[in-house]
C-alpha cells in the first residue's frame, strides 16, 4: 500500500503523470485526491489546483506528502467519510488507491456527495494481470469493475497512463 514500496523515480520511469495529466485536467480546479499516500501524484496536482485536498487515512504517509505539495488541505480521514464540503469538488483522483479501500461503495457515495455536478472521476489503476511488481493480482480491479461501482457516472474517457494501467474517466450526471 502507499506507493507499494516504490521510490518516486523507479515509479516515474513507469508511471509519469507529466505525460497524460495536461490532457485530462483543466487547470484552476478544485481537486481532491483520494488515498494519496505519500503524496506521489499531489506534487503534480499541485499545479493544477485552485484547491488540492490530500486525503488518506494513514496519517504517516501525509507527513511525506506534505513535503510534496505544501499549499494543498491534508486530511487524515477515511475516503468513505470526509470532512470535504459537499458539492464543492471539480475532480477526484484514486491512483492506484480505490482497490485498496475496503468500504467501496460508501467511498462511492462519498464521492458523490462532495463533487460537483458535472464533475469528473479520474481512475487510474493496475490491470488485472501478473505483472513484476505493483499489487498482488487478487487486489487489482478490472476496468468492467469499476465501471460497476461507478454505474451513475457517465463514462467518458479512457486513457494509458503507463504499459502495467489504465485509466478511466467518468462524470458525474446529477
Amino acid at each position: 500500500m502507499h506507493g507499494h514500496g516504490f521510490t518516486d523515480d523507479f515509479r516515474k520511469s513507469f508511471e509519469n503523470p507529466e505525460t497524460f495529466l495536461n490532457s485530462i485536467l483543466k487547470g484552476g480546479e478544485v481537486i481532491a485526491e483520494l488515498g494519496c499516500g505519500t503524496g506521489f501524484y499531489c506534487k503534480y496536482l499541485k499545479d493544477y489546483a485552485s484547491k488540492l485536498y490530500c486525503v488518506d487515512a494513514f496519517c504517516p504517509a501525509l507527513e511525506e506528502a506534505k513535503k510534496r505539495a505544501p499549499s494543498a488541505i491534508f486530511l487524515c480521514e477515511n475516503a468513505s467519510k470526509t470532512s470535504i464540503p459537499s458539492n464543492s469538488v471539480d475532480v477526484v483522483l484514486f491512483a492506484n488507491s480505490f482497490h485498496d479501500m475496503e468500504n467501496k461503495v460508501e467511498v462511492v457515495n462519498e464521492v458523490k456527495r462532495i463533487l460537483k455536478k458535472g464533475g469528473r472521476v479520474i481512475v487510474i489503476d493496475w490491470e488485472k494481470k501478473r505483472t513484476s511488481f505493483g499489487p498482488p493480482e487478487r487486489v487489482r480491479m478490472s476496468e468492467e469493475e469499476y465501471i460497476e461501482y461507478f454505474k451513475d457516472f457517465k463514462l467518458v474517457n479512457k486513457f494509458k497512463p503507463s504499459e502495467y494501467q489504465y485509466g478511466l474517466v467518468f462524470i458525474k450526471n446529477d
